[in-house]
Parts: structure tokens; sequence; C-alpha cells
């Protein structure tokens, strides 16, 4: 069970956040399900959560926005000497990709992040859009990439920083497999998902036995850990103010696991804004202390989706706790 510790977060593109070489596969999984990378050199552990990076499918296989995003990670990671990068689903737009071959890997990441900070881990999930194509070879590309580490469509990073020890899980989850695909996507071509209406929440997982084995992979997860952070993280938002809004199906299975194990956040895509979003848990009574003031225990939801494109609409203002709505950026 994670500690009720300050979370502190540094907002970028987002920015929460060593200098390292190029990292082999085996380096860079032993930071997963299971292993602990270690860093008591460090007094801050710093990362990027980066969402909807996806670019296009066509020349030049990137926008404006994802250019500019990828300009400002890379100064700011060395400046801040981040250590890694979280990225948040649709990591290839619109279809994913077909294979481990297929050149929008290279087009869409490889010849976009550049800069000594951006060839540090770059720890994936998938998003509605990278399910449409061959998600196992986003998978597999993991052998294949010097920086894409994609163990398994779900998986758990764990870190420890500090002379002190300080531990951090993140629980890293595939809300497609957990919810379903959204109908703009799921058995649609490309010029219908261009045309379509922006689709209302997915109506039940592909495969519910799957969904089921990760719900309760997940609980365990969360049971077993003592981490001094947990964080969890997904393509699909449990709350937003924007287009998509909140998931049902997270907001009525997931939310209450993050409530029930103290999670200190919820990392999410799909949205294209920056958003903060923290609510009171009201089922608790208990008080944190932070600052040598006493506050009450708050969960925090965090939206990076603006990677690639923006999206300026409040559509779904109304639909998350008054006063829960910190921090919004669009471009």
């Amino acid at each position: 069970m994670a500690s009720t510790n300050q979370l502190c977060l540094i907002v970028v593109s987002i920015l929460i956040t060593v200098e390292c070489e190029v990292r082999t596969p085996a380096h860079r999984l032993k930071c997963t399900n299971g292993g602990v990378c270690e860093r008591p050199d460090l007094n801050t552990l710093k990362f990027f959560l980066v969402g909807d990076t996806g670019g296009l499918p066509i020349y030049p296989y990137t926008t404006y926005g994802q250019n500019k995003v990828a300009k400002a990670l890379s100064q700011m990671g060395e400046e801040k000497s981040s250590e890694f990068q979280i990225s948040l689903g649709d990591n290839i737009y619109y279809t994913g990709v077909k294979n481990i071959f297929d050149q929008r890997f290279e087009s869409s990441f490889e010849d976009v992040y550049l800069g000594d900070a951006m060839q540090k881990p770059w720890y994936m999930i998938g998003g509605n859009h990278d399910h449409f194509g061959n998600i196992t070879a986003q998978v597999a590309y993991t052998y294949h990439s010097s920086r894409w580490t994609f163990p398994s469509l779900y998986y758990k990073i764990s870190y420890k920083f500090s002379e002190k020890g300080i531990s951090v899980d993140f629980i890293m989850t595939d809300t497609i497999v957990l919810c379903g695909n959204t109908r703009d996507v799921e058995d649609a071509g490309f010029f219908d998902m261009i045309f379509a209406d922006v689709s209302a929440d997915p109506d039940n997982p592909k495969d519910p036995k799957a969904a089921q084995t990760q719900w309760k992979w997940i609980e365990r997860q969360l049971n077993e850990s003592t981490a001094d952070y947990l964080f969890v993280a997904g393509h699909y938002p449990v709350l937003s103010i924007s287009e998509h809004g909140p998931m049902k199906c997270l907001v009525e299975k997931l939310n209450p696991l993050l409530k029930k194990y103290r999670v200190s956040a919820y990392f999410a895509g799909h949205d294209h804004t920056l958003q903060h979003l923290a609510v009171k848990d009201s089922s608790s009574e208990e008080d944190v202390f932070i600052d040598n003031e006493t506050e009450p225990l708050m969960m925090h939801y965090i939206i990076s989706g603006a990677a690639s494109r923006s999206d300026r609409s409040k559509k779904h203002e109304g639909d998350v706790p008054p006063g829960s709505s910190l921090f919004r950026r669009v471009s």
C-alpha cells in the first residue's frame, strides 16, 4: 500500500521529473515486472508524461505540434536531467502499425525525438488507435529499439532513488483491453475514422476474459505495493473535462481501486489537452500532513494527451466534481 507522502508534479508536456547511455532491452527491462532500478545518487526522480504522440499516417508522418513538443522535451530534459519518458498511448496514428518493420516506428518516433535526454527509456502503453493495428508488433519492437520499452500490454515499473531509498511503482495498464475500443476506431476504415463523430464510451471489452484477468492483476499489484509513491497509467482518462470526458468503465471499476489503495495519481491521455484534476476522497476521514499543515486526502488525475495535437473542448466540464479541475492547457 502506498504512503500518503506529498505528491509533487512539474508540468510541461507534462514533465514530472540521469544521464545514461543508450540502453539495451535487458537494461531497460530490469526496471519492470519485479525488477527495480536504483538511483541513490538522485534526490528527485524526474520524468516526462507524454500522450497521443502518434504523428500522421501520411508524409511528413509528424505534426507541427509533435515537432514542437519533441523539441521542448529535448531541451527541458537536458536542463532538468530527466530519467525517462512514460508514453500514454496512441503511439502511432491513426491505425497503429502493421508489423515490427513498419516505417512508422522510424518516421513518427525514432526520427522525431532527438537529443540525449530523449534517448533514455520510453515506457509505452497502447491506446485505442494502436489497437486498430498490430499491437503485438509494438510490444515486440522493444527488442528492435534502444529506447522503446513495451514488455507486455500491462506491466509494472519500479524505481528507488535518493539515499533515503524512496520507492516508486508505476502500474501500466491497457484500458482498451479493460474497457473496449472506441466506436470511432473499432471496425472502421481510415476515412471513416477521420470523418466520424467523436465516439461515446466503449460498449464493453472485446475479450471479457482478458479484461477480467487484467483487473485481477491490477488489484494484486496495488495490494502488494509497498512503494512510497504509487502511480497508475492508462490511455483512457478516469476524469476529464474535454472532448471524450470521463470513461464510465474506469469510473465504475478502476476509480474505487485507486481510492482503496491510496494511489498517488492516475495518468492518462486520449483527450488532447493537459489537465490536473484533484478530488477529495469522501470515503476516507484521514488527512495527510504536508508542510506542517493538515490537508485532506486527495486523488489526483493527470491528463497529458497533447503531444502531437490539441483540442480546446470543455464539453464535459459539468461531468467532473465541482472545483476538481485545477489546471487545463490545450496548446
